[in-house]
């Protein structure tokens, strides 16, 4: 069974943990549910006071049978929320910011959020880095 397919269970369906196969027991994640579930404005503060109980303390069968006695029945549309990406930055300009700022390589990945264009651009000419390699830098 897919994370979906249990918060259906969970949700909607609320069958008894034991009319499931060993297989399908197997697959059912605490983890996973507790994150889809906190993907529901309604469920986050259930979840989270409950996540701690959750990973490690208790076995499968209960928390699912916590969230299907504590959950209300009805399908619901929850917009997995993803983490933010990062950006990359050539290996060339953050070395060349380390050495400029005199800083490391962690802190210089914030600074790159702050710098603008103009600054970026006249730092790079300062270190004599070629016109092409500017523009690349800067884009």
């Amino acid at each position: 069974m897919t994370i979906i397919d249990w918060m259906n269970q969970v949700l909607v369906h609320k069958k008894s943990w034991d009319s499931f196969s060993e297989s399908d027991r197997k697959t059912f994640s605490p983890f996973i549910l507790n994150r889809f579930l906190s993907m529901d404005k309604d469920f986050i503060e259930v979840v989270n006071m409950f996540q701690p109980y959750s990973i490690g303390m208790l076995e499968s069968k209960d928390i699912y049978n916590f969230y299907c006695k504590l959950l209300p029945r009805g399908k619901r549309f929850n917009k997995y929320i993803k983490g933010k990406k990062d950006k990359k930055y050539e290996p060339e300009l953050i070395d060349l910011l380390c050495k400029y700022f005199e800083e490391s390589k962690s802190h210089i990945l914030d600074y790159l959020e702050l710098i603008n264009k103009d600054q970026l651009k006249m730092i790079l000419e300062l270190y004599g880095v070629e016109p092409k390699k500017v523009r690349k830098y800067i884009k």
